[in-house]
């Protein structure tokens, strides 16, 4: 995170979140400013956000074992600096250029804080490709239990089950992307295998979800 002396309206030492880039010119007083850029370094006017991958746009390095806990603060720091009332002086399009920012962030934090959708977004950035995974087994069978599933005691067996292999598959994507990145080219068998674990999640995480949906279902209360 990088700290300039010039910033919005009341923020001395602001969030500039600059990073090396195409420069483009500030539509306030024309200077370069970087692409993720919160405001303009030399006037402090908000820009309009530009079209960043989540990682890059909230500062964080392109992993899929982030710290959630940074994750959090980068995403509270930089909203509270895009406050729009802290542009209030500056007229409606500063205002809107910098609610437009803080939309921005929020859906980047959105996308990060899910282990599936940020498995997605890195998967895209390396250039993989998401794959299917309809001819595993193990998983039929659970879809096949939790179809037959007659009462709680089953449901909350089957929920147990798959939450662990939920886990299970969270646990192996980060080495699995580890591996995809190396040091040098994105390794496009190992980008296979990450994808296939994602693929494995997002089917195990469906069948959780209608698994909590039917419990839920046989506790509310019948009239």
């Amino acid at each position: 995170m990088t700290r300039s002396k010039s910033g919005p309206p009341g923020n001395s030492g602001g969030i500039s979140g600059s990073i090396a880039g195409d420069l483009e010119p500030c539509g306030a007083c024309g200077r370069s400013v970087a692409p993720r850029a919160l405001f303009c370094h030399a006037c402090g006017a908000a820009q309009p956000p530009r079209p960043l991958d989540p990682f890059t746009r909230l500062g964080l390095e392109r992993r899929f074992d982030i710290d959630l806990d940074q994750l959090a603060k980068q995403h509270a720091g930089f909203s509270r600096a895009m406050d729009p009332e802290r542009f209030a002086a500056r007229g409606p399009r500063q205002q809107a250029n910098a609610k437009a920012q803080a939309d921005a962030l929020h859906d980047a934090y959105e996308v990060l804080r899910d282990p599936i959708r940020r498995a997605h977004a890195l998967l895209a950035l390396l250039g993989g490709t998401p794959v299917t995974d309809d001819e595993d087994e193990e998983i039929a069978d659970l879809a096949a239990r939790l179809a037959r599933a007659g009462d709680a005691p089953e449901l909350d067996r089957i929920g147990l089950d798959l939450g662990q292999r939920v886990e299970a598959c969270i646990k192996y994507l980060p080495p699995a992307f580890r591996k995809a990145q190396g040091t040098g080219p994105a390794d496009g068998n190992a980008l296979d295998g990450a994808a296939r674990i994602l693929a494995r999640l997002e089917r195990l995480e469906t069948l959780a979800a209608d698994a909590r949906a039917r419990r839920a279902a046989r506790t509310q209360p019948h009239h």
